[in-house]
């Protein structure tokens, strides 16, 4: 019985720290259906007219965060926040 606990808690806790690679899938030009295919529905989202940003943040690692912004429906720039002055952050 300890040890199925112990696997249990090694399990969780290893998968805690696995990596989040959907930023890593995503190309300039792609579209929104694109981006949300391959990392799911943005934590928030704002935007008007052709301008718009999604901002993701991952469940096992709360402390980052990543843009993915659009002009006209396609991916013009993506990326960790720190600083970029196209990320327009709320």
């Amino acid at each position: 019985m300890h040890k199925a606990i112990a696997l249990l808690i090694a399990l969780a806790l290893l998968g805690g720290c696995a990596p989040w690679i959907g930023i890593d899938r995503i190309q300039p030009g792609m579209t929104k259906a694109e981006v949300l295919q391959h990392m799911g529905k943005p934590n928030s989202a704002a935007g008007n007219g052709s301008d718009e940003h999604f901002w993701y943040v991952p469940a096992n690692r709360f402390w980052e965060r990543y843009y993915v912004h659009f002009v006209n429906g396609k991916v013009r720039a993506y990326g960790p926040l720190g600083g970029q002055a196209d990320a327009g952050q709320p």
